[in-house]
């Protein structure tokens, strides 16, 4: 049996620094998976939202996808919006990306993903 593949948990900073770093590199891969949506090696299925009836204005939202060709990544970006966190000097959102290999599903990493949009 072989050793499951290594997960990195990846803070905010780091990406933030990994975006103001290399914007050419980010334009690239968002480029990237443009056009292995439009030639159909991406599945970006409805999103999901968990809504709460005694607080009708907050949510979490799941948004599942997968993309194929030479990444072969699935993952789910969890987004929360909860606008009465400012009145507690909070941001109002904030989210993860949880990714997976695509060929074995194991998880890969968790990223802090408030400015990934």
């Amino acid at each position: 049996m072989s050793a499951a593949p290594t997960f990195y948990v990846v803070p905010g900073s780091a990406v933030r620094r990994a975006i103001d770093g290399d914007p050419q590199r980010v334009f690239e891969a968002v480029e990237m998976a443009y056009r292995l949506h439009a030639e159909g090696n991406a599945i970006n299925p409805d999103s999901y939202f968990l809504r709460y009836p005694d607080r009708p204005n907050s949510r979490i939202i799941a948004l599942p996808a997968h993309i194929g060709g030479g990444v072969q990544k699935s993952g789910i970006k969890w987004i929360s919006s909860f606008p009465d966190n400012n009145a507690g000097n909070l941001a109002r959102a904030s989210a993860v990306l949880i990714l997976n290999d695509g060929a074995t599903g194991y998880p890969v990493a968790c990223n802090e993903a408030a400015i990934i949009s």
